[in-house]
């Protein structure tokens, strides 16, 4: 999960080092580092904490002595959190920074005399066992060769050996790009973060090693030639306006990113779906496949699956997947749900499928990422780069894209008429407006409710059918962002356990739409209610009847069935950060979590 960076033969190396180590920030904000080198010596600073320590005390280092720069931020895996852990690891000659996992470090430790018992970095390991090659070996290519033999795990590593003055990364399932001009090298975990400074880019691929000295990019793993593809430009997304953080910001862009991807929906990628799709949808069974958020995403589209198709659908977490035995006798199409599309869990599960013969497809944020290069078909988002470590935007996208491809299936094996199509397009043309009134509506109430949250220590979510993966969503913000512990329950469930958690002590978030299951819903919420149990209850239904105990309703827009996830996912996200901006936490960068999971 950690965010790495190397450059060379820049003019302003520690400059831009230290501005692309900020954007990479939301990768993991544990601790940081540089080195700077030339063939003369390497220099190496490191900090805990966010990369604004780095910045004061690399202030006054000049790096006009230096012809590169390799610079680290950390999501701890192994060993705590401390200066010595932090990256890059260096001595006179070598200087190396990693994202990722080396599972047979300890074998690697345990069977060299050369490395330290005592250390517990996997990363420091590799470390000393490289640096033992180096020495063994004359040639420092070699030494290279043999090290990534060795080493076993998901990775991407950037490496300075000052014997030979050259770059040297080598990547397995972590990903790492280049980009190059006027023999200027940026290397950086993030390949849209290089579209600021050069116009192409080069993606590694698994088992690459590739040698940069002052002049040449070549493979040391292979004889094919490096191709430099066109970079995809973004807008720059890292700044927050007027807003305060970069969540509140994204939650109120999302009438605009929802309007931009269904105009794109509408006007390019959906245009005779039929023609170009329906061999990937000539399957037996379709599996929605997600982590974190994106999984309650993919329990949200198997509800638009099961409700406008007649395919058999199911959703399923992408940690668990990849260690299932599939049903190789079953055609099956397995959609894949990521933002960042390199969440290892889900890359990996991918990866598993598609040696599985199964079809696969992902639905992704990022068009350069390692799923796009893995599936058979990508649906995009559109949702721009969304910088807080807490989801918004790309969630209500990754609904919209569910959605719209549930309608196309539906309707090219008439599932439902040409009638039912257009009436929910429709409504889905028209929800950008829903969401920015609902937006500006709601902020009132999620500010009211954020102060009764602070009177208790518990909140619980529950919701039925299609609004239950938003209970789930809607518990997983509070924690992440507020550190509050929060649950999300289906709300038939209560009386089966849950329900002997309430107490004066907690707070229940009951989300009730006006759909078949208003009723029982109703009744879930007074059976917290008979045992004295504090509930805040969100429905269109107005007017209500009284239900005992201490209740706030808040009145929601009339919804349908395509537009109700988004409806009920709003005034959540608000909730969720109006409380933990009360709390004083850091919403943009919550404590332990990073943006893309990057490791197993």
């Amino acid at each position: 999960m950690c965010g790495i960076v190397g450059i060379l033969n820049s003019k302003s190396l520690k400059t831009d080092a230290i501005e692309i180590l900020k954007k990479l920030e939301y990768r993991g904000y544990d601790s940081a580092g540089i080195s700077l080198f030339s063939d003369q010596k390497i220099k190496t600073i490191k900090s805990v904490g966010k990369i604004l320590n780095l910045e004061k005390k690399t202030k006054n280092i000049s790096d006009k002595f230096f012809s590169g720069v390799i610079g680290h931020t950390r999501w701890a895996t192994h060993g705590i959190v401390s200066r010595n852990n932090a990256h890059p690891f260096a001595n006179e000659n070598l200087t190396l920074v990693c994202n990722g996992i080396i599972e047979n470090y300890e074998k690697i430790q345990n069977r060299y005399n050369e490395i330290p018992k005592n250390i517990k970095s996997d990363t420091e390991v590799s470390f000393y066992y490289l640096s033992y090659l180096i020495d063994k070996y004359l040639d420092p290519d070699e030494a290279i060769r043999v090290f990534q033999k060795t080493i076993r795990g998901n990775f991407a590593f950037v490496i300075f050996i000052k014997k030979n003055n050259c770059f040297y990364v080598l990547k397995n399932g972590s990903p790492i790009a280049i980009s190059n001009q006027n023999e200027t090298f940026y290397i950086c975990s993030d390949s849209s973060i290089l579209s600021n400074y050069h116009d192409t880019i080069f993606h590694c691929e698994d088992e690459d090693i590739i040698k940069i000295n002052k002049s040449r990019i070549s493979y040391l793993s292979k004889k094919n030639k490096i191709i430099f593809q066109k970079n995809i430009s973004y807008q720059n997304p890292y700044d927050k306006a007027d807003y305060q953080h970069f969540m509140l910001k994204e939650i109120h862009e999302q009438p605009s990113v929802l309007k931009s991807t269904q105009t794109k929906y509408n006007s390019e990628y959906f245009i005779d779906f039929e023609l170009k799709f329906r061999h990937l949808f000539e399957v037996d069974k379709i599996v929605l496949v997600g982590c974190g958020t994106a999984y309650h995403a993919a329990m949200v589209g198997e509800y638009f699956f099961n409700h406008f198709t007649n395919i058999e659908v199911s959703s399923e977490l992408a940690s668990e997947l990849r260690y299932k035995k599939i049903n190789k006798n079953k055609k099956i199409l397995y959609i894949f749900i990521s933002q960042s599309g390199e969440t290892m869990d889900t890359l990996m599960a991918l990866k598993y499928v598609k040696k599985m013969n199964h079809k696969s497809l992902v639905i992704t944020n990022s068009l350069e990422s390692s799923m796009v290069r893995e599936a058979e078909v990508t649906i995009p988002t559109y949702a721009q780069k969304e910088v807080g470590v807490a989801s918004t935007k790309a969630f209500t996208c990754q609904l919209l894209s569910l959605a719209n491809l549930a309608l196309e299936v539906g309707k090219m094996e008439k599932s439902i008429t040409n009638q039912i199509y257009k009436i929910n397009i429709n409504l889905l043309n028209k929800l950008p407006l829903k969401i920015e009134k609902l937006i500006k509506d709601f902020t009132p109430s999620a500010k009211i409710i954020s102060k009764k949250l602070s009177q208790v220590n518990s909140c619980y979510f529950i919701g039925r059918n299609i609004v239950y993966p938003i209970a789930l969503e809607g518990s997983l913000k509070l924690k992440e962002i507020s550190y509050m512990h929060s649950e999300g329950f289906p709300g038939g469930e209560m009386k089966h356990g849950p329900i002997a958690l309430i107490d004066k002590d907690s707070i229940t978030v009951c989300l009730i739409p006006n759909n078949d299951l208003f009723e029982k819903s109703v009744s879930n919420a007074q059976e917290i209610s008979a045992r004295n149990g504090k509930i805040i209850i969100l429905s269109s239904v107005k007017n209500m009847n009284k239900i005992n105990g201490e209740i706030k309703v808040m009145n929601m827009p009339k919804e349908n069935i395509i537009d109700t996830p988004f409806i009920y996912t709003i005034p959540l996200q608000l909730i969720s950060y109006y409380f933990a901006l009360s709390e004083g936490t850091d919403i943009d960068q919550p404590r332990n979590l990073a943006k893309s999971v990057t490791v197993e």
